[in-house]
């Protein structure tokens, strides 16, 4: 086999090496996606300061206004 071959074969296995390493990073990155999404958001509840009235009820007031 000629030099010229032996390189670039060597060049075209370092390109598939690194299009194999740019994909196992995008498996790893939707694989910690698809965990983050697997279990359903915690219930929500914020304290009785930031809810808003029942609606054509006044809300609180604030003192001096």
């Amino acid at each position: 086999m000629s030099v010229e071959a032996e390189e670039l074969i060597t060049r075209n296995l370092i390109a598939a090496l690194d299009r194999l390493h740019e994909d196992l990073d995008r498996v790893e990155l939707w694989t910690a996606a698809l965990g983050c999404f697997a279990y359903p958001a915690p219930e929500y509840e914020p304290g009785g300061q930031y809810m808003l009235p029942p609606f054509g009820q006044p809300g609180p007031q604030r003192p001096g206004r």
